[in-house]
């Protein structure tokens, strides 16, 4: 048996809300392709890669992981529902491509006992709104 191995990734700052996300899906430029969303994505994920190099975060070598969410938000304006479910959004998807994680589908992060992580934790810090991703290999 492996030992399990857990790191712990912290995003400085906040990121979009899902609703945010919709909007920005919706903005689309005349007779383009481009739309306010992919160019977010992008900065958002280049972001996230170079904080994750910065804590050196180590690939995933057994899988399914486990990752849970403790987000410091800024303000209570947005609700926790739509906070958790753009941030998980984004931060997966940029873990993949920093290479920690080779996926984010049922294979990769979903446990036998059908979780993917502890649920959610929400609170508010002003001072420094954050986001932090505790993942533990299975």
């Amino acid at each position: 048996m492996h030992e399990i191995k857990v790191q712990t990734f912290v995003f400085e700052g906040e990121l979009p809300s899902m609703n945010e996300i919709l909007d920005a899906k919706r903005t689309v430029a005349k007779n383009s392709r481009w739309n306010r969303y992919n160019e977010w994505k992008q900065a958002w994920t280049e972001r996230i890669i170079s904080q994750a190099q910065l804590q050196l975060l180590d690939p995933i070598e057994a899988y399914p992981a486990r990752l849970s969410y403790t987000v410091y938000a800024a303000n209570r304006k947005k609700d926790p529902d739509n906070l958790i479910s753009g941030t998980v959004k984004i931060i997966q998807d940029a873990l993949q491509h920093a290479g920690v994680l080779e996926g984010d589908g049922w294979k990769y992060v979903v446990g036998e006992d059908g979780t993917t992580g502890d649920a959610p934790k929400f609170f508010v810090d002003p001072d420094n709104p954050r986001v932090v991703v505790q993942i533990e290999e299975g």
